[in-house]
């Protein structure tokens, strides 16, 4: 990939995410990559191409996050470690992550280019994950999957310290972890 584009893809999804595709201008999203606009209509073709190219490469960078190794212990420990693993990654692609949620509640879905081309590679990457468990996958409902997934897209886009009234001076990132690997053990039914 060019630099100049992949810059671009990395300096716009915080726009995109904080104004929405009507609200963020093509000077906007040129001043945030620091380029000129004609760059941006090389590389894209103009703000819809930009919007599109971003959601994509939102999902890439989601998914290039290596599916962590996780030390022998308990089910819940391993859980533990990969929900750890898995909120940090969500961390890391926070401004992302609020661009996907926010098309998903203005459009009610993702772009149908995104379904088509990710929710093959989104499937097996869950199975990845699960078998890294070792634990018995076949009483997994689907809305399971999704429960945890929307739960963990909340928690990444949220200031940790917002939940600091609720944990009694814990550290927010500990406490949410520990929230993430209660939730998952409850639903994947391990004690």
């Amino acid at each position: 990939m060019h630099p100049t584009r992949k810059h671009i893809l990395a300096s716009t999804p915080a726009v995109f995410a904080h104004k929405g595709f009507d609200g963020a201008s093509t000077r906007m999203l040129a001043e945030a990559a620091k380029v000129n606009i004609a760059t941006l209509a090389y590389h894209f073709g103009g703000k819809k191409g930009l919007y599109d190219a971003v959601i994509d490469h939102v999902y890439g960078q989601l998914l290039d996050h290596p599916v962590p190794t996780l030390n022998h212990g308990s089910p819940k420990a391993r859980v533990r470690q990969l929900m750890a693993a898995i909120y940090a990654a969500a961390q890391a692609e926070r401004a992302g992550i609020r661009l996907l949620l926010r098309h998903v509640m203005t459009e009610g879905s993702l772009p149908e280019f995104v379904q088509t081309r990710w929710t093959p590679r989104v499937l097996e990457r869950i199975q990845a994950m699960l078998a890294s468990l070792d634990i018995d996958t076949n009483r997994l409902d689907p809305l399971t999957l999704l429960s945890m997934n929307h739960l963990i897209a909340r928690y990444a886009v949220s200031d940790p310290g917002d939940i600091a009234p609720f944990i009694d001076g814990a550290d927010p990132n500990t406490a949410i972890v520990d929230h993430l690997t209660h939730v998952a053990c409850s639903l994947l039914k391990l004690t």
